[in-house]
């Protein structure tokens, strides 16, 4: 009987010797700035404390090249993809196939009607309601403002949403013009110049400037302070680098509103284990990512080191949402992470 179970202990552990690790393909868009890098940085932090072999392909900004690392995700037959950005009406065919192959999909600000695992996002109506509820505010319920945003992208489109309510509750505060810069490489020039050309014909009749991503803060921001102007701007998401602009003296760039990316990274990792598991019943459907607003006084406290990262120490909403968590997972990642 005794032997009987020592070689029952001995296979079982043969196993988990020759167990290969759960393995997950991070399908991104690409590399869009300190955001992406810190949502990388949190997946890659959480697939680690669960023992899961994580491969990041980046799409460098390219749709077309993104359907096609989708493609090559499915061919490595992972035990799940996830998906961070994208265009939905490409990626469907490669998401319908993957789900059908058995192999769960996580998207992340990725629209579609395809059929995923789990729908993950950043809570941006109440993202664009704080950021634009600051602004209103700050001007007094009244005035001319500009607004700065980027068409077909589906975080924006959502934050775009709020204008009117904010309008509606503050009827004296009109749009002047809306501005509609082309995303890529050159999104922060090119917005600067179109500021630019709206504040030399009319600046003295702005209020403030309002832009639903902090790429087209940074290059609002450039056009106020090369016409000396001292208008103020309000944003949505934030990195380490957009608070030393908030933070100097005299600073435009008044507040931001922003979500927790390394979380959005978490997230998707646990809910990979947890598909990979079996343990489909534990996994949300959607998940929302929840927003806190970042104003100027608190960028001047948080006074970032060189390579430092915002974290829940520096902005107390963020840290660990308490989604896709089971009480294992808990004890494997116990003391494996950081700045939560």
């Amino acid at each position: 009987m005794i032997k009987r179970v020592l070689l029952v202990v001995v296979l079982a552990l043969a196993v988990l010797m020759v167990a290969k690790p759960i393995k997950v393909v991070h399908v991104a868009l690409g590399n869009y700035g300190d955001h992406w890098v810190q949502l990388v940085s949190g997946a890659r932090q959480m697939a680690k404390a669960l023992g899961m072999d994580l491969t990041v392909l980046d799409s460098q900004m390219s749709n077309s090249k993104q359907v096609q690392n989708l493609e090559n995700a499915i061919s490595m037959k992972p035990d799940a993809i996830f998906i961070d950005h994208g265009d939905g009406n490409a990626l469907k065919p490669g998401i319908v196939r993957a789900m059908k192959m058995g192999i769960p999909v996580i998207i992340f600000d990725v629209i579609t009607d395809a059929e995923v695992t789990s729908d993950i996002s950043q809570d941006d109506y109440m993202l664009g309601y704080k950021s634009l509820l600051k602004l209103a505010l700050d001007i007094n319920g009244k005035g001319n403002i500009v607004i700065v945003t980027l068409s077909g992208i589906a975080p924006l489109e959502r934050r775009m949403k709020i204008v009117q309510l904010i309008l509606d509750r503050f009827p004296k505060i009109k749009v002047a013009q809306t501005l509609a810069p082309e995303f890529g490489s050159a999104v922060i020039t090119q917005t600067t110049a179109l500021v630019d050309a709206v504040l030399k014909a009319k600046g003295k009749d702005i209020a403030a400037i309002w832009a639903p991503y902090d790429q087209l803060a940074i290059g609002a921001l450039q056009a106020v302070n090369q016409n000396g102007l001292k208008i103020p701007v309000y944003s949505v998401d934030v990195s380490p680098y957009d608070l030393t602009l908030m933070a100097r003296p005299g600073s435009n760039w008044k507040a931001t509103a922003a979500c927790d990316p390394s979380e959005i990274g978490r997230v998707a990792m646990r809910i990979a284990y947890l598909a990979a598991t079996g343990q489909k019943d534990k996994i949300p459907r959607y998940v929302i990512i929840p927003a806190a607003l970042i104003t100027q006084e608190m960028a001047r406290k948080i006074n970032l080191k060189a390579g430092e990262y915002i974290t829940k120490k520096l902005v107390p909403e963020w840290g660990d949402s308490g989604f896709a968590w089971t009480d294992e997972m808990r004890k494997m990642v116990e003391g494996k992470l950081g700045g939560k």
